[in-house]
């Protein structure tokens, strides 16, 4: 490109190479990570890159590629304006110091881990850490790069996000998001943090009849359009359990999209080994199907803690949230709230919350079902700055803290 538009190294800008590893939801909030640097250092463009999973003659841009299309995402949006996150540096605190644009190496390289960014201190962000402003911005640099990844997937998957919608009459309902991650024999990481559930039969008849009283008390939300639950699960069978549990109650509806799961019993899709290409790009487009189709719902439940729920659909339903909020009249008064829900350990209750600092600090909006119910083992994936201060930030990316060409 330098060469082709003739120019000069230090006109080339700076762009950050970002490689990622593990599940989609693991990926997106680092790669989250990755873009909020990006904005703080005025880097106007992130390239996704995946480690080649999928075998063959896969490589580093296979997977993204297949997701959302070729290329880079966009950091600096200029049809913004005013609101250009890029350009206004009045919209959100940004440290002191800033990357020298004349250097001569101008790809930044990050691997998994964003240095200078990482989980909760402990299982929770401590809420005052949030309230000094060390996250500088980063609430509103999430939303932006999952909404631009969400237009991307529904750009390019279009044909069968339309199937979906059409087959399940999306539009026509009140839709809660449920994600159950029950493992489906998932060992090593995922049972050392004991994040499946020991009892998935009862808990799916719990939360069936949690969901059946829910609705019931909350008639009036659900009269022009009625509740219906979109279900994303690594578990196949667990499709089947719902609607059984569902059938002899409220029945609610549950549905999902058409996909392949892996063999009852055989772990999960990003964890397998494959030597069949479209295989494995279709089960990276069935986790992000998924994923888009609960940034679409009215709120969202996550059945145990996990990345995939806390990034894209965290995002998007306090975005909602925020927006209805602002509403004084009109349809947000008949319109079900936007919520971001825990389910308990037993699936017999649910918490939840409207605002991201209220979902951080455990302060719910909303509980539901049996009270005094074990509530949700949580810890928060959501990455943030790791260091104290406006400014301290920029300790973690010297020379020895990222890769650069």
């Amino acid at each position: 490109r330098r060469r082709s538009l003739n120019l000069s190294s230090t006109e080339e800008p700076i762009r950050i190479m970002y490689r990622a590893m593990n599940g989609l939801g693991h990926q997106l909030t680092r790669l989250s990570a990755a873009y909020h640097f990006a904005m703080l250092y005025q880097i106007p463009r992130v390239w996704p890159t995946h480690n080649p999973y999928c075998g063959g003659n896969s490589t580093i841009f296979t997977i993204y590629d297949y997701l959302i299309g070729e290329g880079q995402l966009m950091v600096d949006i200029p049809f913004f304006g005013d609101h250009n996150l890029y350009r206004n540096p009045n919209l959100f605190p940004r440290p002191n110091i800033t990357l020298d644009h004349q250097d001569q190496q101008r790809v930044i390289h990050f691997s998994n881990e964003v240095q200078g960014y990482g989980h909760a201190r402990g299982k929770l962000w401590p809420i005052e850490y949030l309230k000094k402003g060390n996250a500088l911005g980063k609430e509103v640099t999430d939303y932006q790069l999952y909404h631009q990844l969400m237009l991307l997937f529904e750009h390019k998957h279009k044909a069968r996000i339309q199937k979906v919608l059409e087959a399940t009459r999306f539009n026509e309902h009140t839709v809660f998001g449920l994600h159950i991650r029950a493992g489906n024999g998932e060992t090593g990481d995922f049972t050392f943090k004991g994040r499946g559930m020991n009892d998935l039969d009862g808990w799916v008849e719990r939360v069936v009849l949690l969901l059946c009283d829910y609705e019931q008390k909350h008639s009036h939300y659900f009269t022009k359009k009625p509740l219906m639950v979109y279900v994303g699960t690594d578990t196949g069978s667990v499709m089947q359990k719902l609607r059984a549990a569902s059938n002899e109650t409220c029945e609610i509806p549950f549905v999902s999209s058409d996909q392949t799961f892996v063999e009852e019993g055989k772990s999960v899709t990003w964890n397998l080994g494959y030597d069949d290409l479209d295989k494995c790009l279709k089960g990276w487009e069935d986790m992000f199907l998924d994923m888009y189709l609960f940034t679409r719902c009215n709120s969202v439940m996550a059945g145990t803690y996990s990345s995939f729920t806390q990034s894209a659909p965290l995002s998007f339903i306090m975005h909602k949230a925020k927006r209805q909020q602002l509403q004084q009249q009109g349809e947000g008064d008949e319109q079900h709230p936007h919520y971001f829900c825990d389910v308990g350990v037993d699936g017999n209750r649910m918490d939840c919350a409207s605002t991201l600092i209220g979902w951080l600090n455990q302060t719910t909006s909303m509980t539901w079902g049996v009270l005094n119910a074990t509530k949700q083992r949580m810890k928060h994936e959501i990455m943030f700055p790791v260091l104290e201060g406006g400014g301290a930030i920029a300790q973690a990316f010297g020379r020895t803290g990222i890769k650069m060409d």
